[in-house]
């Protein structure tokens, strides 16, 4: 009897996906409630546990299209120009998100409102938080992080202050501005992964995987988050380091890092891969050399106009201890709250961030020694970013896609140990969907099954969006079966 997969074709499959993306653009229309303040959350538009199971429901079925139009990808013909149905496909899937509001990750109103800070005062996100601005109208929608300065890279503001000179006083514009700047750095790195994988029957399949995932629409459309445009500058510069030009490669992949610090992370293993493959010790000193002067060049163009009276060391290290601050304050959902919470509060959660940290650096350093011996840089960039997250005081559900691309390209790409490759896969994308799912165990479990207990919540939630992944990963399930056909 042939399976559901079998029967569906990928345009079917396509278009119950979009059918579900719109009922999220229906359910959270950005329009009417752009402007609510404090901003709103998933429990604001589903308040009750049927609601909030719906919503899961829903997220669990958009997964499951996936995974059921990759099957399908690798068996059914996409047609002359492959590439262009996949994207084509993802933009489909993309267009309802543009217009539903970012339930899950309301950051996209401090890119707005951090963007006026220059484009509409003068001033500097790297010196002056948007509490200083207290007449702005928008400014109430910050948050939490009203009192802060920026977290994020010169790059970047110049970006927010570029769109927000555009959208002026439209908020509504200013969010669709920053949305359409991530979906298109979303379907350039769809471009980006199709030329990176091996011709073949599985490369619209895994293509597929990136353009068409509800992880990634969910993080990058529908919340807007930068870490669109950070991917992207890590998948050009590792496509021009593979056209043959590492050091013009690695210098595109330090635009990600002045985008969103955290890809700092990944740039060793790119270094130590790109290095490793020249041909002698005379082309290594030559790459060595111009990527430091390259990377220093870019960084102090890039802080350049941010100088102020402070000089031009200023904005750089407003930014460092900013993002020292976030590191080590305060703690929030994460594997080490869980740790502390399992102790009995016995010992401080300060004590805790101390001891992860250590391990973190630790386990960073074991990755570099594997890379110098030879390890590929693309599991390298997945192990650090997932080390990263797993080690934080504070996970936010946008962390899970960082090791994603990279997860992507390891198995889609011949390998010789395809096996692990595809598991490793497999954990990416059961953590992408119970990271998502994540929002409803804290929040809607948490209020209505729980009391509202946030220790039980965490001792909940931590394990099955941190440690489910890995073991789903292993059931002979349709969803968990390997993904890679070699």
């Amino acid at each position: 009897m042939p399976s559901l997969t079998s029967r569906l074709s990928l345009r079917t499959i396509l278009l119950l996906n979009v059918v579900g993306y719109g009922l999220m653009a229906w359910w959270f229309p950005l329009g009417s409630n752009v402007a609510l303040s404090p901003p709103a959350d998933i429990r604001t538009f589903a308040p009750t546990l049927p609601a909030g199971i719906a919503y899961a429901a829903l997220l669990v079925a958009q997964f499951g299209l996936l995974v059921m139009a990759f099957r399908r990808a690798e068996r059914e013909d996409a047609g002359a120009r492959p590439l262009l149905f996949v994207l084509a496909g993802g933009l489909l899937l993309a267009l309802p998100l543009l217009w539903a509001y970012p339930v899950n990750a309301t950051d996209i109103f401090g890119y707005v409102i951090r963007g006026r800070i220059a484009s509409a005062y003068g001033e500097s996100p790297f010196s002056s938080p948007a509490a200083a601005f207290v007449g702005d109208p928008f400014m109430p929608l910050v948050g939490e992080w009203a009192g802060l300065t920026t977290p994020y890279g010169p790059l970047w503001e110049l970006l927010a202050a570029g769109l927000t000179a555009i959208s002026g006083d439209n908020l509504l514009l200013g969010v669709l501005l920053f949305k359409g700047l991530a979906l298109a750095a979303f379907l350039a790195t769809a471009v980006l992964i199709w030329r990176l994988l091996p011709a073949g029957a599985s490369r619209v399949a895994y293509t597929l995987l990136w353009a068409w995932n509800p992880g990634l629409l969910m993080t990058f459309i529908l919340n807007g988050h930068n870490d669109a445009v950070m991917i992207f500058w890590l998948m050009l510069g590792f496509w021009v380091a593979r056209r043959g030009w590492p050091t013009g490669g690695f210098l595109v992949m330090v635009l990600a890092a002045l985008t969103k610090p955290v890809a700092l992370l990944a740039l060793p293993f790119f270094f130590i891969g790109q290095w490793r493959d020249l041909p002698d010790g005379r082309a290594r000193a030559r790459f060595v050399g111009l990527v430091v002067a390259g990377s220093a060049l870019l960084a102090w163009l890039a802080f350049l106009p941010w100088a102020g009276e402070g000089g031009s060391l200023r904005a750089p290290l407003d930014l460092a201890l900013r993002l020292v601050s976030e590191a080590t304050g305060g703690a929030g959902f994460s594997p080490a709250v869980w740790v502390y919470m399992v102790l009995g509060r016995r010992v401080s959660i300060e004590t805790i961030g101390t001891v992860t940290q250590v391990l973190f650096v630790s386990f960073a350093l074991w990755l570099v020694w594997l890379g110098l011996r030879g390890r590929e840089s693309l599991r390298g960039a997945a192990d650090i970013f997932f080390g990263y997250l797993a080690g934080a005081l504070n996970f936010r559900i946008w962390y899970a896609v960082w090791p994603f691309p990279w997860l992507l390209l390891d198995a889609g790409r011949a390998s010789a140990d395809a096996e692990r490759a595809a598991y490793r896969l497999r954990v990416g994308l059961w953590f992408l969907l119970l990271a998502q799912l994540s929002v409803v165990i804290y929040g809607h479990i948490r209020v209505f099954v729980l009391s509202g207990d946030q220790a039980v919540a965490h001792l909940l939630g931590v394990p099955i969006v941190f440690g489910l992944p890995w073991l789903l990963a292993l059931l002979p399930l349709r969803l968990s079966r390997p993904l890679h056909d070699a």
